[in-house]
């Protein structure tokens, strides 16, 4: 007897053996039939692979004690009362002194009145899909350490030749250890030591920020000071701004400076493409659903193209040939710190927005990923 369809979560109709033999035996999913005290009725020869195990030995014999080496994680697998028609489990074991993991769906059968009347448990070997996507991940990795190399290298490089440089015409003008240095020279190499100073500290930063978190944090009002830093920095007379931020949010628990920081980069950016002339309009409110405060910052400039979006957050990237290209890298790494995300997309009248996502509370980290998805559907 075997599944053949569900209704409702419920699975209700059983089919003769033959009927599904051949798929039985050709199948690369290892899969266990049992009956309702649990003893193996068959297995295939994936199954036998899998559980190390062979056909006449096992048959008849309850699982419990065919599997038992395999520890409590495996064995409550077989433990109907853990859950009503559908289990599933990733688990990894080890045989013949090798690791492997085991993907598990176990499915509860039911005869024609609803009674219990078995179990069929699919086992499928993903250590081969496992493998590879660790080879890519470190592929990836690879790749990505390079990159940062070749970033470094360029923008260090570059005024350590023009340090090099003035001090091997000042070393050939040495005169009895006696030499005047004018004071051009002297700027131009402080500079260039000042510019290097600055890379290696926003490497610092990208790596791992100093996060020193603090509660009580008021999100509006870091927002407030970041707006008035950046735009003394840069200027911007012509730019107007826009601004709705709802009182009383909820604080956070939060690196102030950092965060501050972090906004101060993604204006900037909004700021320099609009030319000095534009509208920036800034937003914050609360997401009672997913208990997160956010941030909306969006300019009227040029826009990103979709070749420049995928690749927004790579360290050293930049279309400004004055530019490092940390700037929004330190910011995503400085939110993601505090268990938050940044979202950026094209705007629907042009420009850009970024939407900045920072948990009221601080565990919020674990929910990210379903989060994510949640707030890409609702913009």
């Amino acid at each position: 007897m075997y599944l053949a369809a569900t209704s409702q979560n419920r699975l209700v109709h059983l089919v003769k053996e033959d009927e599904y033999k051949e798929y039985f035996e050709s199948t690369t999913n290892g899969i266990i039939h049992l009956d309702r005290e649990m003893r193996i009725k068959s297995l295939n020869r994936e199954a036998e692979r899998i559980g190390g195990v062979d056909h006449s030995v096992v048959i008849g014999k309850r699982a419990e004690l065919i599997f038992r080496k395999y520890g409590e994680q495996f064995l409550k697998i077989f433990d109907v009362s853990e859950y009503e028609d559908i289990k599933t489990a990733n688990i990894s074991l080890k045989m013949n002194d090798q690791i492997i993991y085991l993907h598990i769906d176990a499915l509860r059968l039911v005869d024609s009145l609803g009674e219990f009347n078995g179990m069929i448990v699919i086992l499928q070997d993903v250590s081969a899909v496992r493998a590879a996507i660790k080879q890519i991940q470190t592929t990836q990795m690879l790749v990505s350490l390079g990159e940062l190399a070749a970033g470094v290298a360029h923008h260090v490089r570059t005024p350590l030749t023009t340090i090099s440089g003035y001090l091997q015409v000042m070393l050939g003008r040495i005169d009895d250890d006696k030499y005047t240095v004018r004071r051009d020279i002297l700027e131009t190499l402080l500079g260039e030591v000042s510019y290097i100073n600055d890379v290696v500290k926003e490497l610092i930063l990208f790596a791992k920020p100093p996060v020193q978190k603090e509660p009580g944090v008021d999100l509006n009002r870091l927002l407030e000071e970041a707006l008035l830093l950046s735009f003394k920095e840069l200027g911007g007379e012509k730019i107007n701004i826009t601004k709705e931020l709802i009182k009383n949010l909820p604080v956070i628990t939060a690196d102030k400076n950092l965060i501050k920081q972090a906004i101060m980069n993604i204006m900037q950016n909004a700021i320099e493409s609009m030319d000095g002339e534009g509208v920036l309009s800034i937003k914050s409110w609360m997401n009672a659903e997913l208990s997160m405060l956010v941030l909306a910052i969006n300019d009227t400039g040029a826009g990103i193209t979709p070749e420049i979006l995928s690749r927004i957050f790579e360290p050293f990237y930049t279309t400004k040939l004055d530019r490092v290209g940390l700037g929004l890298p330190i910011a995503n790494r400085i939110i993601a710190e505090h268990g938050g995300f940044v979202n950026i997309s094209a705007g629907e009248k042009g420009g850009t927005k970024v939407h900045i996502y920072l948990p009221i509370v601080d565990d919020c980290t674990n929910r990210l990923a379903v989060v994510h998805q949640q707030i890409l559907n609702l913009q």
